[in-house]
């Protein structure tokens, strides 16, 4: 059994990260966690006020360590190089956390979900702003912003939903040409 004493937040959504990669996340259940950290389901309300603030706990840090790597990645690149580090590592990411990827793909638990997909919108609209995207005058490219996002999460879900039946160096080289032609589609200041 583990002591209240000892049991945090990061605990509970490490053990809830770790949850999700063995079962599912459809099988992420208040009980499952609980039996999972030996403590009564009513405590993990301590933590998250519903299976969906943990979902959006869980995700927000995903974003929040993908938001990390980027940067780190990302300092001292700009430019369109910029873009093509952000969607290398972006994808890195979401293949190296299978099991968390569907959070940021899927639409529908994004909207759920808000804290995430603000985390999410931010990571973009600050990768974005910070390579000075416009569209006329100073407006935000929509249209080129969109296109490139859409190449991004289209590519991942078919790499990781297995629709990509070819060899991995294919699936890579698709990958960046691909991102490429996104890419030579939006105009930097």
């Amino acid at each position: 059994m583990v002591k209240r004493r000892t049991l945090t937040r990061e605990i509970v959504l490490d053990r809830a990260d770790q949850l999700i990669a063995e079962r599912g996340l459809d099988k992420l259940t208040i009980r499952a966690l609980a039996d999972a950290l030996e403590i009564r389901p009513q405590s993990v309300y301590n933590y998250a006020d519903s299976l969906t603030d943990l979902l959006d706990q869980v995700g927000v840090r995903f974003v929040n360590q993908l938001s990390e790597r980027l940067m780190r990645r990302l300092f001292g690149v700009g430019g369109k190089e910029a873009l093509m580090v952000f969607a290398q590592e972006f994808r890195k990411g979401c293949r190296h956390e299978k099991h968390l990827a569907s959070i940021l793909i899927n639409p529908n638990d994004l909207r759920q979900l808000k804290r995430t997909h603000q985390a999410l919108s931010d990571l973009y609209n600050q990768m974005f702003q910070s390579l000075h995207v416009l569209e006329g005058e100073n407006n935000y490219s929509l249209v080129e912003s969109t296109l490139y996002r859409s190449a991004l999460f289209g590519f991942i879900m078919q790499e990781l939903g297995g629709y990509l039946r070819i060899p991995q160096r294919k699936i890579d080289e698709r990958f960046q040409a691909m991102m490429q032609l996104a890419i030579d589609q939006i105009t930097l200041e």
